[in-house]
């Protein structure tokens, strides 16, 4: 989720200044409202939130392809309506961080990461773009119409479309679309080819999310109730203590089933190894504690690091800058724990 304005992606021309007004010129358009937490009304028409270029492909009816390249002054939130209509999304992170909330799950995607997710209308649904970054990103967005597109994709589309929940899937992407996604993004609008390569682009996207949905929704079915009830059981417990050392023994009694069964149906469930989703979750939360201005330390104790070091180099690795890097691009207000 992120602004779709009139702008353009041309290079040659200056960046364009996104003030809180010009967010506001959208919001009515894409049934969403945003938040300022930094801003107050008198900043509403001077103050910059974020400079640079956004440009939007439209490449069949109710198909949105929107690329985003811009330097964020200040944090800024979306916040979906009630009324927002139901749509699929794939979002896509070539440089930057953005953190999601769908359905009261949580997500930090981090650059070379992908995720889609299906939103049926009812759910909470917002997106957070933290200030002090540079943010290179693409969203594709598919709306009701896009199952009567004049596209090959219109039936698995509209199979889609009719989901009645809301859910989010993590996304793998082939190298040669991270490439075709940093050409297009990097191209300016006026290039004979950037109005196909968008097009080529979106159907690329719907095909890996068309793929990922059907690869789950297939593992689901062969979840029954019971398995997928203990489960989220073991997946609430490694999200609400990631601090703990969990061992697959002792979560596989949690789970009632044998370490062997639970590592085979986590992983059908939710497309990652049971200490693939505690490694996430921990660096998601010590993300959050660094912005907070705590110290290094304290967030690799507070989340279930023993080493410092090696909390370094797992955080580096997924968030492309070391935990001191991130300390240091926030707002000079001290740190507020020393541990």
């Amino acid at each position: 989720m992120g602004p779709a304005t009139g702008m353009t992606n041309d290079v040659s021309a200056p960046a364009q200044c996104l003030t809180m007004a010009d967010f506001g010129a959208f919001e009515r358009r894409y049934r969403l409202y945003h938040h300022f937490p930094s801003l107050n009304h008198d900043d509403a028409a001077s103050t910059p939130v974020a400079e640079g270029w956004v440009d939007e492909c439209r490449p069949a009816m109710g198909v949105s392809l929107v690329g985003s390249r811009l330097t964020i002054h200040h944090t800024y939130e979306t916040h979906a309506l009630a009324d927002a209509p139901a749509h699929v999304s794939i979002i896509v992170m070539l440089e930057g961080n953005a953190e999601l909330s769908h359905a009261g799950q949580h997500f930090t995607l981090a650059p070379r990461e992908a995720l889609m997710l299906t939103h049926d209308g009812h759910q909470a649904l917002s997106a957070r773009h933290v200030g002090g970054q540079r943010l290179r990103a693409i969203n594709l967005t598919l709306l009701d119409d896009a199952r009567t597109a004049p596209t090959r994709l219109a039936a698995p589309l509209a199979e889609l479309l009719d989901t009645t929940t809301s859910e989010a899937w993590r996304l793998s992407l082939p190298e040669g679309v991270w490439l075709s996604l940093e050409q297009w993004l990097n191209a300016s609008p006026e290039e004979p080819q950037h109005a196909l390569l968008g097009e080529g682009l979106a159907l690329q996207l719907m095909a890996h999310g068309l793929a990922a949905w059907g690869t789950s929704t297939r593992q689901d079915r062969r979840l029954g109730s019971r398995d997928r009830h203990h489960l989220a059981r073991v997946r609430e417990c490694l999200h609400d203590y990631p601090e703990a050392s969990h061992s697959i023994e002792s979560l596989a009694q949690l789970a009632c089933m044998s370490p062997s069964v639970l590592r085979d149906k986590f992983r059908q469930a939710y497309a990652q190894s049971v200490f693939e989703c505690l490694r996430q979750r921990r660096l998601e939360m010590a993300h959050a504690l660094l912005r907070e201005g705590h110290s290094v330390q304290y967030v690799a104790t507070r989340v279930g690091y023993r080493h410092a070091s090696n909390f370094a180099t797992a955080f580096k690795q997924r968030y492309g800058l070391s935990p001191r890097a991130l300390h240091q691009r926030l707002p000079s207000a001290g740190v507020v724990n020393t541990l």
